[in-house]
């Protein structure tokens, strides 16, 4: 089984169940920081025409941006069916225009049209990351940008001991009031403490001629922003 594979298994297995409960548990389980962490993303945005939100989930990023920029047309991308259709019954009951939901793994979309932006949330810790940034090289266009936000494991050994007395205290709670996310809250910290993502897209970006690459850490390193602009 390739690592790709087994990141992808993994997406399955934990978000199968969990979409239409997403949004609460989202913003539950970070406290509401989410949202700061989603405003950050949108600072980060210019003026645009088209945007790509890759692992778009149930949309909460892809509307924000939508509501930023009322005349974009924005492309929300996700592997899970199930989270798609949470996100296209929030578009429907808007009655949105020029928003699209498209059921693919990140790594494996490619559009002909050029993208001003493409951002994502969540996504860097699952993804194949060089293949991933290849094609989203293709997409951009001149001058393009991409904002890559995601969870960190902290560099700090205090606020490591935070972070890990977090999960132990999210995992009873969250299995006791949204069962469906037990392996979820289980399996998380594991991928996070794992993931090198920050290195390896910085690595990526660098090797398909991004220029202008910034990062930056989020609450209490427990988050990241990386963006940069292709050449």
């Amino acid at each position: 089984m390739t690592e790709l594979t087994e990141k992808r298994n993994w997406i399955k297995s934990f978000f199968s169940e969990t979409g239409s409960t997403y949004d609460e548990v989202v913003n539950r389980f970070t406290f509401g920081i989410d949202r700061l962490w989603k405003k950050k993303i949108l600072s980060k945005i210019p003026p645009c025409e088209r945007v790509l939100d890759l692992a778009c989930g149930t949309g909460i990023l892809t509307f924000a941006i939508k509501n930023k920029y009322p005349e974009c047309e924005i492309i929300g991308v996700d592997i899970s069916e199930g989270y798609l259709s949470v996100a296209r019954e929030k578009a429907l009951q808007s009655a949105t225009k020029n928003l699209s939901f498209i059921h693919s793994p990140a790594e494996d979309y490619i559009s002909d049209k050029c993208f001003d932006v493409v951002t994502t949330s969540y996504l860097p810790k699952y993804a194949d990351i060089p293949r991933l940034m290849h094609n989203v090289g293709n997409m951009l266009a001149p001058s393009g940008r991409v904002i890559f936000h995601d969870f960190t494991y902290p560099t700090s050994k205090f606020l490591q001991l935070i972070f890990e007395v977090y999960f132990k205290c999210a995992q009873p709670i969250g299995a006791f009031y949204y069962p469906e996310w037990k392996d979820v809250l289980s399996e998380l910290p594991k991928v996070i403490q794992k993931s090198q993502w920050i290195s390896e897209l910085s690595t990526a970006m660098n090797n398909e001629g991004f220029k202008n690459i910034t990062v930056e850490t989020l609450t209490l390193q427990g988050a990241a922003i990386v963006s940069g602009e292709k050449e």
